[in-house]
């Protein structure tokens, strides 16, 4: 009895969460399926247990405080470079090239952890070590699920310093390369910031669809060109998706961009 009032109410909170409008105890009843003293009885205990509230105003119920609290505290609990360690040495398995996992700071993109390829030629990435966002596959692909008007607030005023001739040198030129990585899912580096490597990125979403992280193999144009990392583009997007997974996170809705 008690593992149906469980499911019952998780059901409930699904679809209080899975609405755009704050739903009426009518249209729960509708949508549930469940009889009218049913739905009673189950918002009366979530509201107990602080996972349901009321707008007593429209009469309608939203998810509650505690609700919250948890993804927070389950958002802000993990490392991610543990979480992800897994997924990393499958792909440096699958691709013998450098595997680097990243996080956004400010403008720049901050490597948490390297997996070095066994071919080692002599590597930049480092941990700890930083790169402008507008010249590496990393920063292109933190940057790419957000909407043009936040990318555009957020380099507002940014120098596009070009490091050589390939270098994206202005916003117009940087949104451009956005929405092709939108196209994609994955960003690409071809020598944009170092003459001699090439690399590809996808990026890892929490639970509000932002991205919080990116996976990165990268190599030597000399060992592999572009064109040659981006074989391997399926199962760096994989990753990404378990490692999204993992967290709790979801892949954006690809229609709210370029707004």
């Amino acid at each position: 009895m008690q593992s149906s009032i469980i499911s019952k109410l998780m059901s409930v909170l699904t679809l209080i969460g899975a609405s755009r409008t704050p739903l009426t105890f009518s249209e729960l009843v509708v949508k549930s399926g469940l009889n009218k003293s049913t739905m009673h009885r189950l918002l009366a205990i979530g509201v107990a247990e602080d996972v349901v509230q009321i707008d007593k105003s429209n009469k309608t119920y939203l998810l509650g405080a505690k609700v919250f609290d948890l993804v927070r505290n389950a958002y802000s609990g993990y490392d991610i470079q543990a979480v992800a360690l897994d997924e990393m040495v499958r792909l440096h398995a699958v691709c013998d090239s450098n595997v680097t996992i990243g996080v956004p700071s400010g403008l720049e993109v901050v490597y948490l952890r390297m997996l070095e390829a066994n071919h080692a030629l002599g590597s930049h990435q480092r941990p700890g070590m930083r790169e402008p966002m507008h010249c590496s596959a990393s920063g292109k692909a933190l940057c790419a699920f957000l909407p043009d008007s936040v990318v555009a607030a957020k380099f507002d005023g940014y120098d596009f310093a070009p490091l050589n001739s390939r270098t994206i040198a202005s916003q117009e030129a940087f949104l451009s390369a956005l929405q092709q990585v939108r196209t994609l899912g994955y960003a690409t580096n071809d020598r944009e910031e170092y003459d001699h490597l090439v690399g590809i990125s996808a990026p890892i979403f929490n639970y509000m669809s932002e991205p919080v992280a990116v996976l990165n193999i990268w190599s030597p144009h000399a060992r592999y060109s572009l064109q040659d990392l981006e074989k391997w583009a399926p199962d760096l997007i994989g990753a990404t998706q378990r490692v999204t997974a993992l967290i709790g996170g979801r892949s954006p809705d690809l229609q709210s961009f370029g707004t």
